[in-house]
């Protein structure tokens, strides 16, 4: 018995299209779309942390890439301070660079664990983000043997100090 159906086919924009409407690009990305948009795209982005009392903090960054499926964002990052220079050591702390402004609304619209934390001056046992909406950053939070978050601050990070971890969040767009 023969079927006469293609199973597959190559779209105009080199795309494998599985199917209707499933598509596997050239690196293996699939997608629920014809690339127009509303599918699933991934690229890199570029994190930063500053603090709220100024000075500069410069990283080395091993991973930053995320992968947007409609207005799902997912990101990855890993990345080890480099050096940190001036501004008081109470400021808090924000991982700035998110590839997506958040969606607009009140409250907390996304979220960031960091799964794996090395060489914190205090002793940390659970790092957190939050993002709040129409924004870009997000705000690092920290538990030190306690019951209770509070900010993140520069006087918790040195040199060496590594983070890697997850951001999820809703897209305006």
């Amino acid at each position: 018995m023969a079927f006469l159906t293609n199973y597959a086919t190559t779209s105009s924009i080199g795309m494998v299209q599985i199917g209707a409407n499933i598509n596997v690009d050239s690196n293996g990305v699939i997608s629920t779309s014809d690339g127009g948009g509303a599918g699933s795209i991934s690229g890199t982005w570029t994190p930063t942390v500053t603090s709220s009392l100024g000075g500069i903090i410069t990283l080395t960054v091993r991973t930053a890439n995320y992968v947007k499926n409609g207005k799902q964002v997912n990101c990855y990052f890993d990345f080890v301070i480099l050096s940190e220079t001036s501004g008081g050591v109470t400021g808090t702390l924000t991982l700035n660079g998110l590839p997506f402004i958040s969606v607009n609304g009140t409250g907390i619209v996304g979220t960031a664990l960091v799964n794996y934390i090395e060489n914190f001056t205090t002793s940390q046992t659970f790092i957190t983000g939050t993002i709040a909406g129409s924004a870009t950053q997000v705000l690092l939070w920290g538990t030190h043997q306690a019951s209770t978050s509070e900010r993140l601050t520069k006087d918790d990070i040195k040199p060496t100090t590594r983070l890697a971890g997850t951001i999820t969040y809703q897209s305006a767009t």
